[in-house]
């Protein structure tokens, strides 16, 4: 493992076959969700903390990952500052997801913010959950497919006659919760399926809810 500091907010960090191999890791089925690719990349953190004086603390990270020729691949991880890289942050994203996803919906002058991210095994759960969810939760939601997994992102305070900790009350009683939701969405964004984009819940129960 080699960490390079870039700049004052941003690492690269090189992971060769032989560094997967020690964590336990299969590159071709590489998923975040997995608690060998957790530990790995928080020790890694750790390790530029060490090594490079990279702090992350609470801050947002914007992860980009690029595979190397049979030589494993290399990790870009940028911190969000507050003060002094929102411009940088806008072109990113910009260039990384269409108009149509950058949308934002506004229902009952609430302000959305704090992404969650929820893990399903059983689609008929999702259904479920989506029914119970319909008359409380009004902001964004987008359903993913990876491998034999879906997962539900919405952002956490969207609600209409609820706190927020109802809805995750409500999904906990389906699903799991997946830690570091910014980072999972980027992985989902890239590697899985986006089934229904925007408005999941609305289409589950409209379509698949009995």
């Amino acid at each position: 493992m080699k960490i390079e500091r870039i700049s004052h907010n941003k690492i690269k960090v090189t992971l060769s076959i032989d560094d997967l191999e020690e964590w336990n890791i299969d590159i071709e089925n590489l998923s975040y969700n997995s608690p060998e690719t957790q530990e790995m990349f928080w020790n890694m953190m750790k390790k530029a903390e060490l090594e490079a004086g990279f702090y992350v603390d609470d801050s947002q990270l914007i992860i980009e990952a690029m595979p190397l020729q049979s030589e494993g691949f290399v990790i870009i991880v940028t911190r969000v500052d507050e003060d002094d890289d929102f411009e940088s942050i806008h072109k990113y994203i910009k260039s990384k997801f269409k108009k149509s996803e950058l949308r934002v919906k506004r229902k009952n002058k609430k302000i959305c913010s704090g992404l969650m991210i929820y893990m399903f095994s059983d689609f008929d759960d999702i259904c479920s959950a989506s029914t119970r969810l319909l008359n409380i939760y009004a902001g964004e939601s987008t359903l993913y497919r990876y491998k034999d997994y879906y997962y539900l992102a919405l952002t956490r305070n969207c609600t209409l006659n609820s706190l927020p900790e109802t809805v995750e009350t409500i999904l906990t009683e389906y699903g799991h919760k997946i830690p570091h939701a910014s980072i999972q969405e980027g992985f989902l964004n890239e590697h899985g399926s986006k089934i229904i984009e925007n408005n999941a819940l609305e289409v589950l129960q409209q379509y698949f809810s009995t």
